[in-house]
């Protein structure tokens, strides 16, 4: 019985319900102290992003069997989520000399590692791991994505590919791949892999809207927008493929008919910033003052001038430590495929894992410019300020290094509350202001969209903090010389 109520936690888990699912493992726990059950809770608080609970719960697991080997890759893995890497490395490594021989430890060991700021180590294990599991989806798409940011430039999915056309009938691996050359700007190459794969299986939904998203974003949206139909009518509960579908319409015009898809959305996941953008663009398109209630940008775009820090004269001064800190932190080439940056890199790690003294004093600074932003809220019932609280934290927060030519494609933070720039240094072109180089713009989409432009534009200046809402479009106009960098955070109401 207990392996069944097990199989029920994972599955709620699984499927997004965690009340139901911490309410069963707690009452395993309360039924029998077993070291499993405790392992059991401590996935559900990680799931929750719970993570000192989840440290405490799989300890508890441990104290009861010091060997349990799914408790100590749990342990690991939480670890390294907390950004104690050294610790999470130990414990692969033990694990690994016990035989534990399995795809996820390897990649864990490789996450940890590359938190470490050892990418080279985390590159060789890597490739080590993939003479093993060719066909693994994660170890191939963690190496590929690795060597992009290591700048292996165009031959970074080699292996990928190699898999791929050694075994052309297994979807998940071509579609994982294909999503990876999408991201890089490889979309002729995506195309391509998708195009085989559609000729081996011409009715898979998988394969059809995946060319669709692709199609989308070469500006061949008519063309894409029946692929992208078809993969909904196979599977009409996945809400990302309605989001496509929806994001298809409003780039033909079509902001009625994407409506009526969003009313599902918005029904199902009625915070997604995604479907809050997409909304308020469908609106913009169709004239309605709906829009600009959603997307006030005079009210919702707020800067703040940090205060200096205490023990700093001045923000320049403190901005000149907290620099030195985090240059150390940008070791890769060049940025993650699954962010928003261009020509720059992004930090390994989230700055909230750091136990360094200047990074404490960064987030301590911010509390009161994010208090009295959260202040000038008024609107009830709003995704916005219909979320109003005084309890909040931090969700993320990195650091991002841009090079000349240097930029962000416009994106938005779904998962998201409020989002933010912080600008430690600027190039001074930036600082000229000529040509608006370097600074952030609102209110214009990923994709060119008809009737929905840039709204907003806002200089940049060292020390500066802007705040936002997540679901709000931004981006930044590129820059012609320097170098720039930031410490943007995300923040979610408890």
């Amino acid at each position: 019985m207990s392996a069944d109520a097990i199989k029920q936690v994972r599955a709620a888990i699984a499927g997004g319900d965690h009340r139901l699912a911490e309410q069963l493992a707690r009452s395993l726990v309360a039924e029998d102290a077993a070291a499993e059950r405790y392992e059991v809770l401590a996935s559900v608080l990680r799931a929750q992003d719970r993570l000192e609970e989840a440290l405490a719960a799989v300890d508890q697991a441990l104290a009861l069997d010091a060997g349990h080997i799914v408790a100590l890759h749990t342990r690991a893995f939480i670890l390294s989520r907390l950004g104690r890497y050294v610790e999470a490395l130990g414990i692969y490594d033990a694990l690994l000399a016990r035989g534990v021989v399995q795809p996820q430890v390897s990649l864990n060991r490789s996450v940890a590692l590359l938190g470490m700021t050892r990418d080279a180590d985390a590159e060789i294990s890597l490739t080590e791991a993939i003479e093993r599991w060719p066909q693994d989806v994660g170890l191939q798409h963690m190496l590929a994505s690795l060597r992009w940011m290591r700048g292996a430039g165009a031959d970074f999915a080699r292996d990928f590919e190699v898999a791929v056309r050694s075994r052309p009938d297994a979807l998940q691996l071509r579609i994982a791949l294909a999503d990876l050359l999408r991201r890089a700007d490889m979309h002729a190459q995506a195309e391509m892999v998708l195009r085989e794969g559609l000729a081996r299986t011409p009715t898979n939904e998988a394969i059809q809207g995946s060319l669709g998203v692709v199609l989308d974003e070469m500006d061949r949206t008519a063309e894409a927008l029946p692929f992208l139909r078809s993969a909904l009518l196979a599977a009409p509960s996945s809400l990302r493929t309605r989001g496509n579908v929806v994001s298809a319409l409003l780039r033909l015009g079509r902001a009625d008919e994407a409506l009526r898809e969003l009313g599902v959305l918005r029904r199902v996941q009625p915070l997604n910033g995604d479907w809050i953008a997409y909304e308020a663009m469908a609106y913009r398109q169709l004239g309605s003052p709906l829009y600009h209630d959603l997307c006030d940008y005079d009210l919702m775009v707020q800067p703040f001038m940090l205060e200096p820090p205490r023990g700093f004269s001045s923000i320049g001064e403190f901005n000149s430590a907290l620099k030195e800190v985090l240059q150390s932190l940008h070791v890769l080439e060049t940025h993650p495929l699954d962010q928003s940056l261009r020509n720059g890199s992004q930090t390994t790690r989230s700055l909230l894992t750091l136990d360094h003294p200047i990074i404490k004093l960064y987030l301590e600074a911010l509390n009161e410019p994010i208090r009295a932003y959260i202040a000038t809220m008024k609107k009830p019932h709003h995704p916005w300020s219909g979320r109003k609280s005084q309890s909040f934290k931090l969700s993320g927060c990195w650091s991002v290094k841009l090079k000349p030519s240097g930029y962000h494609v416009n994106h938005l933070h779904p998962e998201g509350w409020i989002s933010s720039a912080y600008y430690v240094s600027l190039p001074e072109v930036t600082k000229a202001g000529a040509g608006h180089e370097g600074w952030i713009k609102f209110g214009e989409p990923r994709w060119p969209t008809p009737g929905c432009s840039v709204e907003r534009i806002v200089q940049p200046e060292e020390g500066k903090l802007v705040l936002f809402p997540s679901y709000m479009w931004h981006g930044t106009i590129p820059f012609s010389q320097g170098e720039r960098m930031t410490a943007p955070f995300d923040v979610i109401p408890l």
